[in-house]
């Protein structure tokens, strides 16, 4: 007998359904992702090509994207040979890409420069001043201006500088035009610390005098001659070496007080009226040796007349500051210093400070407003590796005086 089984029907179920709805599902996210892609990489492709019509290659291309500088670069059209370079060996500082684009490989820019640039604008230079300066002339050019006026119109600046370059160098600056006021907008400094700043638009006040001057002995100076301790100590190293090398000297002039200046200056000024005593004499304040720091050299044996000529002043050139003493008006310089012919006045500012202002090739003016005195305003103190690669001091002014033409340590305006 045959059993024969009942056939069972298989209800279906609603996976071919599902199976559908999943592959249709994956292609819509597939779809958003290669959109999605696109979005993203189609703006790039794009703006990579822009890269590459301004000059840019595969390398520099990357690093601008890695550095995130995309956008700057070609809202700007910023592009040079050195600033491509720059971004590709990882030089560059982003925050003055426009500089890179002003200046060749031979010019090149430092951190002394973006230094310079950040002084200048705390200073009150607009940015595109500073463009103007940065695109015509050199490093060494432009230091003075820390000094000088503020130029309202630096064109007349630059044409001058650009009419004296074939005579001027980094050790040698002349102009033709006259670019400081005198005793204008002055700065008054009331306590010495350690360095200080003293010309004509920098001054000690009246009530200040050293409380550690110390006698030097009429074996190197005239009778009466008194520096500071510190001074003292070096200057008399130094005038033995000198004399053991067979180039002696003696100090001819040291500490001056407030009120002898004044009488001096007076006195000058009685006779041959102001504007000649202000070539011939500082007026009462604006005297490095009211500081008791300062010393003029006289040869013992040698013509002092064209003391510039002597071996004297050959020793001096070589060897002064291994003792922390800076030949403080060099003669070549006496356009940013404001000073006639000063060669035998020394200054002493330690062994460490004068090495870097000899290697400079600054005046010591150029050289404190660089990179001693404080800054006026905080948001232009330039980033803090630039700040420890160059040494400059970052702290702010107490209070800031609208008539200084540059900050001072404890100091205001007068």
């Amino acid at each position: 007998m045959t059993v024969r089984r009942k056939k069972i029907r298989r209800r279906k179920g609603p996976k071919r359904h599902l199976r559908k709805s999943i592959a249709v599902t994956l292609i819509i996210i597939a779809a958003v992702l290669i959109a999605a892609v696109g979005f993203i990489k189609i703006p790039v492709m794009i703006n990579n090509s822009k890269l590459r019509k301004l000059g840019y290659d595969e390398t520099a291309i990357k690093m601008i994207d890695e550095k995130k500088l995309t956008s700057v670069i070609l809202k700007n059209d910023y592009y040079s040979d050195y600033l491509a370079q720059c971004i590709t060996d990882g030089s560059v500082r982003s925050e003055y890409l426009s500089l890179y684009t002003l200046v060749d490989q031979d010019r090149g820019l430092t951190d002394n420069d973006f230094l310079l640039y950040n002084r200048l604008l705390d200073l009150g230079y607009e940015t595109d001043q500073l463009d103007d300066l940065y695109s015509n002339l050199y490093y060494w050019e432009i230091t003075p201006l820390l000094i000088f006026d503020y130029q309202w119109d630096e064109t007349k600046y630059i044409k001058d500088c650009k009419d004296c370059r074939s005579s001027n160098s980094p050790t040698a600056f002349t102009l033709k035009g006259d670019y400081l006021t005198e005793y204008k907008n002055t700065t008054t400094t009331y306590d010495v610390a350690d360095e200080v700043l003293v010309n004509k638009r920098y001054c000690l006040d009246a009530s200040y005098a050293p409380t550690d001057l110390t006698d030097i002995t009429t074996e190197y100076a005239a009778s009466g001659m008194q520096l500071r301790k510190v001074a003292a100590d070096a200057f008399l190293n130094m005038a033995k070496a000198s004399l053991q090398n067979g180039t002696p000297f003696f100090a001819s002039s040291t500490y001056i007080s407030y009120e002898n200046q004044a009488s001096y200056y007076k006195s000058i000024s009685s006779q041959l009226g102001s504007s000649l005593a202000d070539i011939y004499s500082e007026r009462a304040g604006y005297s490095d040796h009211q500081t008791g720091m300062a010393v003029n050299i006289s040869a013992t044996y040698e013509d002092n007349e064209n003391i510039t000529s002597t071996k004297v002043y050959e020793w001096l050139q070589k060897n002064c500051a291994d003792y922390g003493f800076i030949l403080r008006y060099p003669d070549a310089k006496k356009d940013i210093t404001d000073k006639q012919s000063e060669p035998t006045h020394l200054l002493y500012v330690g062994k460490d400070l004068a090495k870097k202002i000899n290697d400079s090739n600054l005046t010591y003016d150029e050289y404190y407003l660089l990179y001693l005195s404080t800054w006026y305003d905080a948001k232009e103190i330039p980033a803090s590796d630039i700040i420890e690669s160059t040494g400059c001091n970052d702290q702010v002014q107490a209070q800031k005086t609208e008539a200084s033409p540059s900050p001072s340590p404890s100091a205001s305006a007068s």
